[in-house]
């Protein structure tokens, strides 16, 4: 069995355990407080202790193997990449591809898509709006620091990063016009994944 699919047996045996917990009181009465679980809603894997929204789109979940192969990376090769502090929350996975010529970082979080705006605008030295599929999204890349690209897409709870890194091995850097070269394709087939707003 996969990471992955530990992974997912762990959390739908949760909502189902939730699911038939019961909402009445130890009097036989229905708690009008309580809300009965919705099977049709995940839990999220991590709750921070701020007012931001939950992160409800995970990518090491809502993402199926056969688009991270359509992207052509290794789903087999996936690691957990959370970073979960207590004022906000990113879940994540990294990928490799099958031949380790690149490497993926793909993080959910709920800092807004405007913070991630205003950070890139005054660290990058290379960032442009773009959309993917629609959806409101920034080239972000730094002359600074070669062989690096990312792409962040507005969310309902905050931003999607897809960040890639490319490994030459011969120890020179590629030419700054690759650093991004398809990454706006694979950041296509993962948006399709991402719920759409309302």
């Amino acid at each position: 069995m996969t990471r992955r699919s530990s992974l997912r047996s762990l959390i739908a045996l949760t909502t189902v355990i939730l699911a038939g917990c019961s909402t009445e009181q130890i009097d036989g009465q229905s708690n009008p407080e309580s809300t009965p679980a919705s099977s049709a809603v995940r839990l999220p894997r991590h709750v921070d202790h701020s007012d931001r929204p939950q992160v409800h789109f995970d990518p090491c979940l809502d993402i199926p193997d056969s688009a991270i192969v359509e992207a052509g990376f290794d789903p087999a090769s996936e690691e957990n990449a959370d970073f979960t502090p207590d004022e906000y929350t990113f879940l994540g996975c990294t990928y490799d591809t099958p031949q380790r010529l690149y490497g993926l970082n793909v993080l959910s979080g709920n800092i807004s898509f405007e913070e991630e705006r205003q950070k890139v605008q005054t660290t990058q030295k290379n960032t442009r709006p773009i959309e993917i599929n629609g959806r409101p999204a920034l080239l972000e890349f730094d002359s600074g620091k070669p062989d690096v690209c990312a792409i962040s897409m507005e969310t309902s709870s905050g931003f999607v990063i897809i960040d890639r890194n490319l490994f030459k091995g011969t120890g020179a850097h590629t030419p700054e016009s690759e650093w991004c070269a398809g990454l706006e394709d694979t950041a296509r087939i993962f948006e399709r994944y991402i719920p759409k707003e309302g």
